[in-house]
């Protein structure tokens, strides 16, 4: 049964397509059978992973134009379904009540495949996000030290508050991990990294905290359609993405 993370903040240019490619090729790494769904419209990660822009997207598989298995790409460290630039229709198109199963349900038809299914979202609150709400196990939040991504991070606790505790239950969701990027030793960096530690605390799930250096090499990667495992293995950047790895690994499979 697939372990299924949602990469979310509700703050743009945080990381998170970096930050899901590194984990996926990670854990593929290790041995897993892993996908990854690319849910922005603005289609970062697809570019990033040099898709096949012939093959379906996941806007035509939630419409049911085509299956999931028609829509997925087998790159070199795990499979990938693409994002379209169609996707910023959804909230006009996606409008029945039952449409916000629809991303657990096209997850379920492969559920037996994959040990991990990661998407990477925007940073919009949507019907798109609220899909990812329940379809998820779990969420990473990365985020960097400004006021306006640490904001991101109670936005997404507000949402996965409500869709858990209101009149209805609509998902088990659980808050993973916050991860704070392009880590400097800094005062500002230090005092967002105290408070993080200090919101996990305060958190049900005692979510993992973890940094990830601010690097060069991962504006180098991207031009060269590489993962950092690869470009930099040992650079830090690398090094710090297998340690927050290790923690989900932990968290996930081993319950720690």
């Amino acid at each position: 049964m697939a372990i299924k993370i949602g990469m979310v903040n509700l703050k743009g240019g945080v990381g998170k397509s970096t930050l899901s490619y590194e984990l996926a090729t990670i854990l593929s790494n290790q041995g897993k059978k892993v996908l990854v769904i690319d849910m922005d419209q603005q289609r970062n990660l697809s570019e990033y992973v040099n898709y096949d822009s012939s093959k379906p997207s996941i806007y035509n598989v939630l419409h049911a134009d085509y299956s999931i298995e028609e829509s997925v790409q087998n790159l070199k460290y795990f499979d990938f379904i693409s994002a379209s630039s169609d996707l910023s229709r959804a909230d006009r198109e996606f409008v029945e009540q039952e449409d916000i199963f629809l991303l657990s349900d096209v997850m379920e038809m492969v559920n037996d495949t994959y040990d991990y299914i990661i998407t990477d979202n925007s940073p919009s609150r949507n019907v798109l996000m609220t899909m990812v709400y329940i379809a998820s196990d779990y969420v990473i939040i990365p985020t960097d030290c400004d006021k306006g991504s640490l904001d991101g991070i109670n936005a997404v606790m507000n949402d996965i508050s409500k869709l858990k505790n209101g009149r209805i239950k609509y998902s088990n969701v659980q808050i993973l991990g916050i991860i704070l990027n392009k880590f400097e030793k800094t005062v500002m960096h230090s005092l967002a990294l105290e408070r993080l530690e200090e919101l996990s605390e305060e958190i049900e799930e005692k979510p993992f905290i973890a940094t990830v250096r601010k690097s060069i090499a991962a504006s180098e990667s991207k031009d060269l359609m590489q993962p950092l495992q690869e470009y930099d293995r040992f650079g830090n950047i690398s090094v710090d993405c297998r340690k927050f790895a290790g923690y989900v690994v932990e968290r996930c499979e081993n319950g720690k």
